[in-house]
């Protein structure tokens, strides 16, 4: 996935603050063991001159197997006498060592000449960021989802309330979006408007970036606008790859009508990120005939097949909570 200077240099900008961050609670831990075990810091220093004196030995001219040999068992008594120092005060000899983000790279993005999966993942979250900026995701989450607004009357469907139903659908993406794992099931959010899909669309975006992972929410329209603005040269290919990358994708309000051209983009998409295990939502407000008639068999046969349908039931939210604060 190709990104821009100023999402690398981002990226990498945080990567070294994790990288000095471990650096100097490492820092500490060893000053505060020095302060309570001053023969600490001397073992330290006389490990550091054994390094010296070794590399000196190899530089220097004649036979330096017996004295390199000799700084070989220095070197090994000073650390088992750290570690029986360390034992002896309840310390695991562990506490020493640098608590790396990153154990594979050890925070520097890179193993051996390949990038590492922990900057590859940064990378993603600046360009989600970048994607996002301008999307209500920080007005939404699961607490303001307020049950009450739906009707307590029995449901055919499913013999229960809306009410009731409708707790359940919360219950599920909640559930979902603190168990997200970057694989898995998508889902589709079908239902009338006013319902609660964009509300729950954005929560769970909220939530699975609060865990890290690299998300982009935005409404049909303005994803498959800026995509063909990349495919016709209008823009950098920089938000296509994106969306078919990112760990999580939500698509809200999928139209009643789109372009042919939208249409393949949108097919592309899901196929793309299906192929990859990617994760996707999709919010529409239309039922499952008229998203077959809008969008075609091939499109719909992947939404029902591969999506979990939770689907929306009751009234307008946004027209009950209108009536609230009006003054008659």
């Amino acid at each position: 996935m190709p990104y821009s200077k100023e999402v690398f240099e981002a990226a990498t900008a945080r990567l070294a603050q994790r990288r000095q961050a471990t650096e100097a609670e490492n820092a500490m831990t060893r000053n505060q063991l020095n302060a309570k075990i001053p023969r600490l810091a001397k073992i330290e220093h006389e490990l550091a001159d054994t390094g010296i004196s070794v590399i000196k030995e190899i530089l220097s001219f004649g036979d330096t197997a017996a004295r390199i040999e000799r700084l070989k068992n220095n070197n090994l008594a000073l650390q088992a006498e750290r570690a029986e120092l360390l034992n002896a005060k309840g310390y695991p000899l562990e506490i020493l060592a640098v608590n790396h983000y990153c154990a594979k790279c050890v925070d520097t993005g890179y193993i051996n000449d390949k990038m590492c999966s922990c900057l590859k993942g940064l990378l993603r979250e600046e360009a989600c960021k970048r994607a996002n900026s301008g999307s209500p995701l920080p007005l939404y989450d699961f607490k303001s989802f307020d049950i009450k607004y739906y009707p307590e009357t029995v449901l055919k469907e499913t013999k229960i309330t809306i009410q009731d139903y409708m707790a359940r659908v919360l219950f599920h993406c909640r559930n979902y979006a603190l168990n997200f794992n970057g694989e898995g099931s998508s889902l589709l959010l079908l239902g009338g408007t006013g319902l609660g899909k964009t509300h729950l669309a954005l929560a769970i975006a909220n939530t699975v970036l609060g865990r890290g992972f690299g998300v982009i929410y935005d409404t049909a329209q303005n994803i498959f606008m800026k995509m063909e603005d990349e495919n016709f040269g209008r823009s950098e290919k920089k938000y296509s790859s994106a969306v078919l990358e990112c760990d999580l994708l939500i698509i809200d309000e999928l139209p009643d009508y789109a372009s042919p051209y939208s249409i393949n983009n949108f097919y592309n998409i899901i196929n793309t990120r299906t192929l990859a295990k990617k994760p996707m939502v999709v919010s529409t407000n239309l039922n499952e005939s008229e998203l077959s008639a809008r969008y075609g068999e091939r499109i719909f046969s992947r939404l029902i097949g591969d999506f979990v349908l939770l689907k929306f039931f009751g009234n307008d939210i946004r027209q009950l909570k209108l009536k609230k604060k009006s003054l008659f």
